[in-house]
């Protein structure tokens, strides 16, 4: 029996939820066609994978069962696109390099883009963007990107970073705060203190080293879901403090921005690649990278891990 890769692709995105007119969305196709690819899938096969009662859909305990072997098909096809797509940059001189929103404004990001693109300027680099630095080096990992700029330290023993810059961190604060009326803030001062925070899944905060050392004073992580571009609006909102990660960070006016006087753990934007053969065009980046950090490194040493 030879079943069709993309019917079987497109029987998962159905499966998966549950309307084929949303499945048809995604996929960019009629739905009608869709809806008659499944049906051609279900004679061919022989058994029913659908239940459909009106608008209403669901997988039947053999739609289930084949589902489950077709979502390995679909994942492993999946991988098969992402290295082709690989393998196709390395040729054709291309770069895809996902950052986090966040790093827009960071000089060390822009120094890097803008050395590099003097010294190689016939690689073509398509920048895309993710809200989350887990996102970020999801894609590399995956092969969708080449490299990833994001927010450091990094712990993930499939990837390598360097450092691209190091970041101050600082806590902005209501004017009415009674914190506001200190010139600097020490550890101390964070004990049942309420910050507002943002992390993709709020389970995971106290596993987080970028935020671990906020736990260890004793603050309370307030999460914000909708993302680092809105962190300053919820503190506002709220009346709570709120981390400061860059110097572009602008607070909202009644509030004002405090600098620890505690030395902190490092924080800093890092350049992300995965642990794979990669083109001439992108080791180049990567050694660009690490001389930038060797330059910036008061003792010359190397930032690269």
């Amino acid at each position: 029996m030879n079943l069709s890769l993309v019917r079987i692709q497109r029987f998962v995105a159905v499966a998966e939820h549950l309307s084929f007119t949303h499945a048809a969305t995604l996929l960019g196709i009629d739905q009608p066609w869709l809806s008659r690819q499944i049906m051609q899938l279900e004679d061919q096969l022989g058994i029913v994978l659908f239940e459909r009662s009106g608008a209403r859909i669901a997988l039947t305990p053999e739609g289930q069962e084949f589902y489950e072997v077709a979502r390995e098909v679909e994942m492993a096809a999946q991988r098969v696109r992402d290295k082709a797509m690989e393998m196709t940059r390395r040729i054709r001189s291309e770069m895809t390099i996902c950052v986090a929103y966040a790093t827009f404004s960071l000089k060390g990001r822009h120094r890097l883009l803008e050395r590099f693109a003097k010294i190689r300027p016939d690689v073509n680099i398509e920048i895309s963007a993710s809200e989350w630095t887990d996102e970020v080096v999801a894609k590399v990992k995956s092969g969708e990107a080449d490299f990833g700029i994001a927010f450091g330290p990094l712990d993930d023993q499939n990837v390598e970073t360097c450092e691209l810059e190091a970041l101050e961190l600082a806590m902005a604060v209501p004017k009415e705060h009674p914190l506001a009326a200190k010139s600097s803030l020490h550890l101390s001062d964070l004990k049942d203190l309420p910050v507002a925070i943002t992390i993709k899944d709020p389970k995971m905060i106290r596993l987080a080293p970028r935020y671990s050392w906020l736990f260890n004073a004793g603050a309370e992580p307030v999460h914000v879901p909708e993302g680092r571009r809105y962190v300053l609006d919820v503190a506002q909102q709220r009346r709570i403090c709120v981390m400061c990660y860059t110097a572009a960070d602008q607070v909202p006016e009644d509030f004002i921005k405090l600098p620890f006087a505690d030395p902190l753990p490092p924080f800093m934007l890092i350049l992300v690649r995965s642990k794979r053969i990669m083109s001439p065009s992108a080791e180049r980046l990567w050694r660009l990278a690490d001389e930038m950090a060797k330059e910036a490194s008061p003792k010359g040493g190397p930032k690269a891990k």
